[in-house]
């Protein structure tokens, strides 16, 4: 059936439903005898009730009929039931006295005036189940109604539930309404705009426990990091404030979640994770619903609940007006066929048939009914956390543990909107910079006002609200140019274009308030800031105005503090100035570098070009194969090894186009361009390149003759070890399915392929056996690592990468481990629902590769930190009064390098900066925290958790156990 599912639109339930009904599950007690094409079977069931002091039990009989007619059922000679049957699937229940041990019977059917046919049906005792129904709304923003109409009616939702509590507050306690808030961002927004009066109601009822608040602010994706997870979470301390305990995080509809969530969790009092997967185009880790220990990488852990789908009570028919026992008495029957462990269980399910559902009475007559009909199994409407504790308290010692990642199948999806995505990346580090230099003028006692928190909120909640995990509209791929999908698909890529344009603000801002400790004099400077938390060297690209250093004129550029030159490289002129690329060394951690320009009367001379299709330098040689316009040969001249793996089809950097006639169903096709152009590129200062052009299927400039479709810019470091792959893609409109890769076969001895993922490094294919192993999102890097050393790649933009092999299909539970071949997943247009059917327009993306004989993850977590977390510069034009240090250092942060500074904040409310740090290798680790400028003192450094809430105490002297996470304020 699942291979069925996956082909389904999201809310075609129905479909899901109906086959279901027709599957056949062989357990203990069903028996089957077919007629020709017609089937009768039966099936145990938990029923137990009572009538007249006798208890009785019942069974399940099927019958699939490809007729209508007459059925009648026989035990001891007794007629059991009688009954006309209709074409195709019957169900019946047969009532028998209830056994105390399991007991072998005789039943006899007969169908229509036919010869009776006998079966042996093994009688069981009836299990004894509670049910806890659960109900909620699905927050899918965007899916059912555009983005814009999805809190108004969500927040109503809360209204309705309250007046449902008063409602049926005098039924029978199981049966009276309850209500769980899915979404965090939906209950503060409540809280921030209804009266008093209101939020006295809801207060009242969550004391009750007639409704829940949950943890988690939307269903996320898995396409930003770590800090930004951080910043999901924080309406849980305005909530908690209120004196609203929160124990339960609901990750609905998609099947995977953040490997960090247990260590933001931790001391937070969230210590329940309810997964409602949707299993849709993936498979979900386990045969059937889970309780276990989720543990990150640290150890820190959540009690978390692999449940079913999250609207399962709906196809159970909870919640229908007309009242249907036999559905939910078969998924129950059939989940302890296949050896569900315990007694009770939590199903969830919404009041209507829909996403975005509001709540509805309905369940609480079913409920009520079926309490009054049966003594077993009871059901009772719970809010989330119900079945937890049940969990917790009755089975917590005996429950398996599972430090693994729980991978996400539907991120995938953000391959359809690559230059948001991409856009929202950069721009998620780009925040994170600005925090580091907001933290510096913390530090230096500057002007900080709290409105600044608001706004940097704001950037931070349009990052969250374009990775949460609905693109569009429901039609989006059938209708791909209808009102509706052009509407919801604007709105949603809103999200991303607005925190670009104030995430730009609020940089000019920032580098505004350091301004006045910033280093200046008669001569024009720049100066570099480094927000990251260890001393690094590397380049900046600066945009400098044609006032300070003309692009006509020889400039030479110094290092203040060492009178060392340094190397530059002209990018791009514009009429007001131009782009420049310095290569900047020993930029203090949290600090900042000054540089002095010096003017020269002589004219720029251009950079020289390379004439060849080989570029060396000390580290590598490299050699572009004219035919295929890709990298045949890349040697680490101090590995002495070829990193180019020649048993491969594909080149490295090669780009591959993939399509299929039925979305993202085999059989697949892939094509290379057969039309390469190469041309030479330049040679300057800082790096020589080979410029690369493809005529691509798909792609402008890919007609005959034409040769500019897809472009590549090969670019050799001259004074580090790093290569960049900058390409440049003009996508034409396509809806029929159509996936772009860029291949990286590698080679290196005894190497496995490792990537960061959100929280954690992970190995691939020891992830949690069932979560995604077709594709995968790297964080920050993805590295092969082998016996003699490892090669890590970086893109700031590209997160989707498919591992060994081209995976699109397999679906494999345990992923085997293959060749050492990456495929950057760079877009695609492969789902069927709520993604979009096309891209358009010019798309430019990279990548940064290094290799290295340290096979450590601090190396590859440095570098791949250091690329996607730019310098901040500051450039001042000359004829100021000398003032300032040319050398800025505010904290000291001495610790080794598998224990980094994740990323850094300034409190806002007082004079403080929150550090967040994560240890790397699986080694203990001490961080000691100094003042390294006269303006800054450490009056008080105290542990919290990701809330900002003190846990204890803490010293200069920080300690890390091998992969934990901590969170540290630091008082200035």
């Amino acid at each position: 059936m699942q291979s069925i599912l996956r082909y389904f639109k999201k809310a075609d339930y129905t479909i899901w439903l109906i086959c279901t009904l027709l599957s056949i599950t062989m357990s203990a007690g069903l028996r089957a005898q077919e007629i020709g094409t017609e089937q009768v079977r039966f099936m145990n069931t938990p029923l137990l009730f009572s009538k007249n002091g006798q208890k009785y039990q019942q069974l399940l009989a099927e019958y699939l009929s490809d007729k209508s007619g007459k059925i009648t059922f026989r035990s001891g000679g007794k007629e059991l039931l009688s009954s006309a049957v209709t074409r195709g699937e019957n169900r019946f229940l047969l009532t028998l006295p209830a056994v105390s041990s399991p007991e072998e019977i005789t039943l006899q059917t007969t169908i229509d005036n036919g010869e009776p046919l006998y079966h042996k049906v093994m009688v069981v005792p009836p299990k004894r189940w509670t049910v806890y129904l659960v109900q909620h709304s699905h927050t899918d923003i965007g899916y059912t109604r555009p983005q814009s109409e999805i809190l108004a009616e969500q927040m109503r939702y809360i209204d309705y539930a309250l007046d449902y509590c008063d409602q049926t507050d005098n039924m029978p306690d199981d049966a009276r309404f309850r209500w769980s808030c899915e979404s965090s961002w939906v209950t503060r927004e409540y809280i921030r705009t209804r009266p008093a009066s209101q939020l006295d109601r809801l207060f009242q009822r969550i004391r009750e426990r007639r409704i829940e608040v949950t943890g988690m602010f939307a269903n996320m994706s898995e396409i930003v990091g770590e800090h930004t997870l951080v910043d999901l979470l924080q309406p849980l301390k305005e909530i908690r404030d209120l004196g609203i305990q929160v124990t339960t995080a609901m990750q609905n509809d998609v099947n995977g979640v953040a490997w960090s969530m247990p260590d933001l969790f931790r001391n937070s009092g969230v210590k329940y994770l309810i997964m409602g997967i949707n299993e849709t185009r993936s498979i979900r880790p386990f045969e059937i619903p889970t309780c276990f220990w989720w543990e990150a990488p640290s150890g820190a852990r959540l009690l978390a609940f692999r449940g079913e789908h999250y609207m399962t009570g709906n196809f159970y028919n909870i919640g229908n007006e007309e009242m249907d026992f036999i559905p939910l008495i078969r998924g129950i029957s059939e989940l302890e066929g296949k050896g569900y462990p315990f007694d009770r269980i939590g199903l969830q399910f919404s009041g209507y048939f829909t996403d975005n559902a509001p709540p509805s009475t309905a369940a609480c007559a079913f409920v009520k009914e079926w309490n009054a009909t049966y003594e077993s199994p009871r059901l009772r409407l719970a809010v989330a956390s119900e079945f937890m504790e049940y969990v917790e308290k009755n089975h917590a010692g005996e429950l398996p543990v599972y430090r693994k990642a729980w991978l996400d199948w539907w991120t995938d999806g953000f391959g359809s909107v690559s230059r948001e995505t991409a856009e929202i990346r950069k721009t998620e580090n780009a925040i994170e910079q600005d925090e580091g230099v907001f933290s510096v003028i913390s530090m230096l006692d500057g002007d900080l006002p709290t409105e600044m928190e608001k706004k940097i909120g704001h950037v931070k909640e349009n990052i969250i609200f374009f990775a949460e995990h609905t693109v569009g509209a429901a039609e989006s791929i059938e209708s791909p140019f209808s009102e509706n999908s052009v509407k919801q698909w604007l709105q949603k890529g809103a999200y991303a274009w607005e925190a670009v344009k104030k995430e730009t603000l609020l940089r000019e801002e920032a580098l505004a308030r350091l301004q006045p400790f910033l280093f200046k004099a008669d001569f024009p400077v720049i100066n570099v800031i480094n927000p990251l938390g260890w001393d690094r060297s590397g380049t900046v690209r600066v945009f400098i105005d044609s006032g300070i250093v003309p692009s006509d004129k020889r400039v030479r550029i110094t290092d203040i503090a060492t009178g060392k030159e340094v190397p530059f490289q002209l990018i791009a002129k514009r009429t007001e100035g131009a782009y420049w690329m310095l290569e900047v060394s020993d930029v203090p951690a949290l600090g900042c570098k000054a540089l002095r320009i010096d003017r020269a009367n002589e004219p720029l001379l251009p950079d020289t070009v390379a004439d060849d299709a080989v570029l060396e330098n000390r580290y590598y040689r490299l050699e572009i194969d004219k035919r295929s316009g890709a990298v045949n040969s890349l040697i680490d001249k101090k590995l002495n090894l070829e990193l180019v793996d020649s048993n491969n089809p594909y080149q490295l950097g090669q780009p591959v186009r993939e399509s299929s006639e039925k979305r993202d169903t085999p059989p697949f096709h892939r094509t290379v361009s057969h039309n390469v152009r190469i041309e030479k590129g330049v040679k300057g200062a800082i790096w020589e390149s080979i410029k690369i052009f493809y005529g691509m299927p798909g792609f402008g400039g890919a007609g005959e003759g034409a040769e500019k479709g897809i472009e590549l810019e090969v670019r050799l470091y001259r004074n580090t070890r790093k290569i960049e792959f900058a390409y440049r893609a003009h996508k034409e409109i396509v809806t029929d399915p159509e996936a772009l890769y860029i291949a990286f076969p590698f080679s290196l001895p005894d190497s496995r392929i490792v990537f960061e993922t959100t929280g954690g490094t992970l190995t691939w294919g020891e992830q949690l056996p069932g979560s995604s192993s077709d594709w995968n999102v790297a964080q920050n890097f993805v590295s092969v690592r082998g016996s003699k050393g490892q090669i890590v790649l970086v893109s700031n933009e590209v997160p989707l990468w498919h591992f060994s092999d081209f995976n699109m299909g397999k679906f494999e539970r345990f992923p085997q481990p293959g060749e050492p071949w990456l495929y950057s997943w760079v877009m695609n247009n492969y789902w069927f629902t709520n993604f979009r059917a096309y891209q358009e327009g010019s798309f430019s993306w990279s990548y940064q590769l290094t290799s290295t004989d340290d096979t450590t993850n601090a190396f590859a977590v440095r570098f791949a930190r250091g690329e996607r977390n730019s310098f901040a510069t500051r450039t001042l034009p000359a004829g100021m009064q000398a003032s300032g240090e040319a050398l800025l250092r505010t904290l000291n942060i001495n610790g080794p390098a598998n224990a980094p500074l994740i990323h850094i904040r300034p409190s806002f409310r007082k004079r403080s900066v929150v550090l967040h740090f994560r240890e790397v290798d699986g080694l203990p680790a001490e961080i000691q925290l100094s003042p390294a400028n006269a303006t800054v003192t450490i009056r008080k450094v105290t542990e919290i958790n990701s809330l900002g809430e003190e846990t204890g105490a803490a010293g200069s002297t920080i300690r890390l156990v091998p992969y934990e996470v901590k969170f540290i304020e630091v008082e200035i």
